[in-house]
C-alpha cells in the first residue's frame, strides 16, 4: 500500500479534529478525491480552512475520480486510471495495474511538453508515475494535496472517514461541519436543491454555494477548451499564473 500523505501533519493521517477554527471562524469544503481534478475544484480549495476528502463515499463508475480531460493538438482526451469493480468506498477502490502510468506520463509530455511551463511540473508527474499505485484514493489525494501545495493554497485536508461520523445527506455534512468546528460551509452550486438549508441553519452553520466561472487563459493548440484539468493552467500559466486565474475567478484581484 502507498503511504497515506507526503506530509505527517496531514489531518488524513493525524485525525487533527476542530484544529482550523479559530477566532476568524472556519470554512470547510467537502468533496471526493478526484483525480487530476479542474480549476473550480482547486479554488474550492482555496476558499475553505479545511477541506474533507469524502473517502467514504461510494464510487461511482464514469466520473471524475478515476478520470479527467486534458487537451491534444487536434481537440481533448480522458486520462483514466483503471480500477477494479464499480461499487463501494472511494477508500477502497484498487487500481488495477501499473501500465496507464507510462500512458499518463507520455499524454502529458505529448501535449504539453512545449508548453511554457512544462519544466515546472514535468518532474513531479514523472515522479508520480515512476510510483507503482494501489489504491486510487491514494493518489487522488497525493496530486490534490501537492498540486494545493504548488499553488500556495493554506488549507487542512482531512479524510472524511477518519471523522466516522454516521450520518446521510445534509445532516452528514452538518455533523462533519461541526466536527471540524466550522461555522460555514462552502458548497458546490449543484448542492443547491437538495441542501436542507433548515439544517444547516438549526445549527448556526452558514451555508454558502461557489459561483465559479471558469476564466479564459492563453491555451496551446487552438480555440480555448473550458474546464480541463488543472493541469492544462498549470502547464500553460505555472503556478503563480494559474493562482491568478484563482483570484481573478474569486474577484479577488
Amino acid at each position: 500500500m502507498s503511504e497515506s500523505f507526503d506530509r505527517p501533519r496531514d489531518a488524513f493521517e493525524s485525525g487533527a479534529t476542530g484544529s482550523a477554527a479559530g477566532e476568524g471562524g472556519c470554512t470547510v469544503a467537502i468533496h471526493q478525491p478526484n483525480y487530476l481534478p479542474w480549476l473550480g475544484y482547486f479554488e474550492k480549495i482555496r476558499s475553505s480552512d479545511v477541506f474533507v476528502l469524502l473517502d467514504d463515499a461510494e464510487y461511482s463508475s464514469g466520473s471524475w475520480i478515476n478520470r479527467n480531460k486534458i487537451k491534444t493538438p487536434h481537440d481533448w482526451t480522458w486520462l483514466t486510471v483503471p480500477v477494479r469493480g464499480t461499487s463501494g468506498p472511494i477508500a477502497d477502490v484498487e487500481i488495477v495495474d501499473d501500465g496507464w502510468r507510462e500512458t499518463h506520463r507520455k499524454s502529458l509530455q505529448a501535449s504539453y511538453g512545449g508548453a511554457a511551463h512544462y519544466e515546472e511540473f514535468g518532474a513531479f508527474f514523472a515522479a508520480t508515475y515512476a510510483r507503482s499505485w494501489e489504491s486510487l484514493c491514494e493518489l487522488n489525494a497525493h496530486l490534490v494535496r501537492q498540486l494545493a501545495d504548488r499553488l500556495e493554497l493554506d488549507c487542512e485536508f482531512v479524510r472524511a472517514s477518519t471523522l466516522e461520523v454516521d450520518a446521510a445527506g445534509s445532516d452528514r455534512i452538518v455533523r462533519l461541519c461541526e466536527e471540524l468546528g466550522a461555522d460555514r460551509y462552502y458548497s458546490g452550486e449543484g448542492a443547491r436543491s437538495y441542501n436542507d438549508h433548515a439544517r444547516f441553519e438549526a445549527a448556526d452553520v452558514a451555508l454558502e454555494y461557489q459561483s465559479f466561472d471558469p476564466p479564459r487563459y492563453e491555451q496551446r493548440f487552438g480555440e480555448f477548451l473550458p474546464k480541463l484539468s488543472v493541469v492544462d493552467p498549470l502547464m500553460n500559466l505555472g503556478a503563480a499564473g494559474t493562482r491568478e486565474l484563482l483570484e481573478v475567478a474569486s474577484g479577488d484581484a
